[in-house]
């Protein structure tokens, strides 16, 4: 079904919205927040019914719920004024009182959507023969925001170790953490994540101590085939993990408990205030998408996290990845300075903490993006390592592998990662990334699926545009290039040829060259 009203076409199933047939840029997260007002335009929706849905049940500020709301009214032109579209009802919500056409798809869309889903948005199928598990992030019982953060580390830590053990696919954090604060029935989370079995847990202060639940639930049935309850001294909970993670193993194979599991030692930020900015720029290019105001703010958060814990090792290795991001992207106002300052907070990230497989990530990326290919991937593959449940390195090994031209390797290294954090915001991106790869193999058609699937869920990411564009020239079909080009460029006029290059390489650049103007 399509959603008309006014000038605007709503579709839900390609998520674009258009306006007299042309593409309106929008956010994904405001895409849903439109969505939901329009299927529940018979009543007024509560900031409580919003935060449910929307953002589901996490904590939000109100000036982001109105930021959201505003950026919904600025996409289609609604002033909240006279003839408004969405109406406040003061102290109750809001309501889209816009009058709606709903109107079924044509059977040559249903198809095309069809197809496109089938070739570009499915993900690698589910290993059967190995248990599948997603650990989602422990509650917080307690009014203590330390406590949360210890909470979520030992979940964090769970997933590390049983991503360790041959026999486990385990869903990455960054999709599984996506159910914090969650209001998602085991069953769906389990539907949706593609696993059979779901760890959860909970953390509560007592005295000096800290009292652990942890349950795991067979996701299809929603029975709990295990509980373990455990108190410990605030400051011994990091060998708490290793514990919970041989019980798990107990229950799913008797005979992994033979498995030599090697504790991991996380080093936990003590400054809540740190991890909150890591936490906040981490976020933002899922929020802003890239650009050079969302990067500039990404990296002044990381600088704040790091000014406050100057130990921070994680909040470097971001600092330095994000660095070489955007001097390749021309997202930075200065690329040879930005390429000096990832190098240079790559080398402290590892000194600082040389067995954290996210610092090892991200710093592993930074060097690959820089040009140091080798040192990059050797770093990557000492991530996967120590986690192989490292969604990003497992991505970013792919990445360097296509650019050593070992196709087949690196398309699987990308697919397995995008197939581990099935929700991460990062996805559509990744998407962008292996469509390339697949280009770059040959297979043209499957890269054009790829790339075009990636370009519809995210209306700003202007380069997935530009991967079109060389996929259609390599297939000789250079007007249809040159408009995905115009379209790319609609979106960041600055775009040039030398950006594309420093992305990309020479190769894909001169390919471009001929249909660039």
């Amino acid at each position: 079904m399509l959603f008309l009203f006014e000038d605007f076409a709503l579709d839900c199933e390609r998520r674009e919205l258009r306006a007299g047939g042309a593409m309106v840029p929008i956010e994904p997260q405001v895409f849903d927040l439109l969505v939901y007002l329009i299927e529940n335009r018979d009543r007024v929706v509560s900031k409580d019914d919003l935060i449910a849905s929307i953002w589901r049940g996490r904590i939000v500020s109100d000036s982001t719920l109105d930021s959201r709301i505003n950026a919904v009214r600025k996409a289609i032109g609604d002033s909240g004024k006279d003839q408004c579209l969405i109406r406040t009802s003061a102290r109750k919500g809001i309501r889209f009182v816009g009058k709606i056409q709903e109107k079924a798809r044509s059977k040559a869309a249903e198809t095309r959507a069809a197809t496109d889903a089938q070739s570009a948005d499915s993900l690698p199928p589910l290993i059967a023969d190995r248990p599948s598990i997603a650990v989602l992030p422990f509650e917080n019982l307690s009014d203590d925001r330390p406590l949360e953060l210890i909470a979520n580390g030992l979940a964090e830590d769970i997933i590390a170790l049983l991503a360790r053990v041959p026999g486990f696919f385990v869903i990455a954090r960054a999709s599984s953490f996506v159910y914090a604060r969650r209001t998602t029935e085991i069953r769906q989370i389990g539907a949706e994540l593609g696993v059979r079995y779901v760890v959860t847990g909970s953390a509560r202060n007592s005295a000096d101590r800290v009292r652990v639940t942890v349950q795991l639930i067979e996701a299809e049935s929603g029975n709990q085939l295990w509980a373990g309850r455990y108190e410990v001294e605030r400051g011994d909970t990091l060998d708490l993990q290793d514990e919970i993670a041989r019980r798990i193993m107990v229950e799913l194979e008797p005979a992994l408990t033979k498995a030599d599991l090697s504790v991991i030692h996380r080093r936990r930020i003590d400054s809540v205030d740190a991890w909150s900015h890591f936490r906040q720029a981490s976020g933002v290019i899922a929020v802003h998408g890239w650009s050079e105001g969302s990067v500039t703010e990404a990296l002044d958060g990381l600088r704040q996290a790091i000014a406050i814990d100057s130990n921070f090792a994680l909040a470097r290795a971001l600092l330095a990845l994000l660095s070489a991001f955007g001097a390749n992207l021309s997202l930075v106002s200065d690329t040879a300075i930005a390429m000096d300052q990832a190098r240079a907070e790559a080398e402290l990230a590892i000194a600082m903490d040389p067995n954290a497989s996210d610092v090892l990530g991200f710093a592993g990326c930074a060097f690959a993006d820089i040009g140091e290919h080798e040192r990059g991937v050797d770093l990557l593959r000492r991530a996967l390592e120590l986690d192989p449940s490292n969604a990003q390195a497992h991505v970013a090994l792919g990445a360097a592998l296509v650019r050593f031209g070992r196709f087949d390797e690196g398309i699987q290294s990308l697919q397995f990662g995008m197939r581990s954090s099935p929700k991460d915001f990062r996805l559509t991106f990744w998407s962008m990334i292996l469509a390339y790869a697949l280009g770059r193999a040959g297979r043209f058609e499957d890269a054009l699926a790829e790339a075009s699937a990636a370009a519809r869920r995210d209306g700003r990411l202007y380069m997935a545009r530009v991967v079109v564009a060389w996929i259609l020239v390599k297939l000789d079909r250079k007007d249809e290039a040159r408009l995905a080009l115009i379209e790319a460029r609609r979106i960041r006029p600055a775009l040039s040829l030398d950006e594309v290059q420093r992305f990309f390489g020479k190769k894909t650049a001169a390919d471009l060259k001929p249909v660039w103007n």
